[in-house]
């Protein structure tokens, strides 16, 4: 629910509110790094001979084989807090993730 420390962030004050700096913050390039990926994906097939020139393959494929949840990029439009401190809205939340594991079976008859 909270990626980063999102009290070290406020709005920028504009120029016409008495702001220095023309409505632009002070934080660096790249201050927010959202989640990193790590996938797996497996693939392990073996052929079977039918005949002279006709053949089998049976393969089997893993997507994200180990299952690792990976999250999606985090919010980083900020819209201000809540009375109570908490973010409005999406920022610094991860509010969705990659696709689980995925197994395929499949057979084709190559001749």
């Amino acid at each position: 629910n909270q990626w980063f420390d999102q009290s070290a962030f406020a709005a920028p004050t504009p120029v016409w509110a008495g702001g220095t700096n023309q409505g632009f913050g002070n934080a660096r390039k790249d201050a927010i790094v959202g989640p990193g990926r790590v996938n797996f994906n497996t693939s392990v097939y073996k052929s079977f001979a039918m005949t002279e020139h006709a053949r089998f393959e049976l393969r089997v494929e893993s997507y994200n084989t180990f299952n690792h949840t990976e999250f999606n990029n985090i919010g980083q439009s900020f819209q201000g807090f809540n009375s109570d401190g908490s973010s409005i809205g999406s920022f610094g939340k991860v509010t969705s993730t990659y696709d689980p594991r995925t197994l395929e079976l499949a057979g084709r008859i190559i001749f």
